[in-house]
């Protein structure tokens, strides 16, 4: 194993895991579904790059090539994998087309999603128990 910042990695992982309790309520109001959705997606690829950087040693070379790694690596499942790319495919129209957003249609793609960033999350966590890596989620700052 190399080097992983826990306390940044706890960070990221309660970050999701706050996005993912936060996203039914708040899905309805425009704004809001467009920063946790973006979120969703950043915190995911944030999280695989940081286990990349730790354990595996390669250069993805986008946002989807994080994702494919980990599920090369048997970090998160093939149909995690699957669903979590369906959003990354929409990340461009959220960081670059923000004006131009249909989120009637994006709505039902994160409705589906939501499950698999939960599922992402807990297959994070059992792989990093695996490698012998304490990380606490909703853990306290610096746990």
């Amino acid at each position: 194993m190399y080097f992983v910042n826990k306390d940044q990695l706890n960070t990221k992982l309660n970050y999701l895991q706050q996005l993912i309790q936060d996203y039914p309520q708040n899905k309805d109001n425009v704004y809001a579904f467009e920063r946790i959705a973006q979120m969703f997606i950043e915190s995911a690829v944030d999280i695989g790059n940081m286990i990349i950087d730790g354990f595996i040693l390669r250069d993805p070379g986008n946002y989807k090539d994080v994702i494919d790694i980990l599920a090369l690596e048997k970090v998160i499942s093939k149909d995690t994998q699957n669903q979590i790319n369906k959003t990354v495919d929409v990340r461009k129209q959220f960081v670059h087309y923000y004006d131009e957003l249909d989120t009637a249609e994006l709505v039902p793609l994160f409705d589906e999603s939501v499950s698999y960033y939960q599922t992402y999350v807990d297959e994070v966590m059992q792989f990093l128990k695996s490698e012998d890596v304490p990380v606490t989620a909703f853990g306290k700052k610096g746990e």
